[in-house]
């Protein structure tokens, strides 16, 4: 199944994550980062778990038409303005920034962009997931 080209520029709704200092600290946790300052400051790739709230992931995906088990996470880029902190109210903002294929449309990338801001301290980074979906051969190649 093909993933709809028509979505490019497409948005999800931006939603709203409060950051809890008990989110930090279990992050922390699950990297092996010993250091205290994890509780208050987020570490860098904290924005992957922010971008995954809201159920924005799956959302975005089947809005492209994908088959969630033919999808894998092909990249990811971040780029860091400002820190995100324990307290924060950070507006996360994910739209699909293109859509291309390789291997005549047996491998197709879903670039999606994702914005993080907070009311106060603006925006606060950006993050490139560029997903994969293997679709399988056409049936004149099988």
């Amino acid at each position: 199944m093909a993933l709809d080209r028509s979505r490019i520029g497409y948005c999800l709704p931006a939603f709203t994550v409060t950051v809890e200092p008990a989110a930090l600290a279990a992050f922390a946790e699950a990297i092996g980062d010993p250091d205290p300052a994890c509780r208050e400051i987020a570490p860098p790739t904290f924005m992957k778990v922010l971008e995954g709230q809201d159920n924005s992931s799956r959302r975005i995906m089947e809005a492209l038409g994908a088959d969630l088990k033919r999808i894998l996470h092909a990249e990811q880029q971040f780029e860091y303005v400002a820190p995100i902190r324990a307290g924060m109210k950070v507006s996360v903002a994910r739209c699909v920034a293109d859509i291309y294929d390789r291997r005549e449309g047996q491998l197709e990338f879903a670039l999606i962009e994702t914005t993080f801001a907070d009311e106060e301290a603006g925006v606060l980074g950006r993050s490139r997931q560029l997903v994969l979906v293997r679709n399988p051969p056409r049936s004149d190649e099988a």
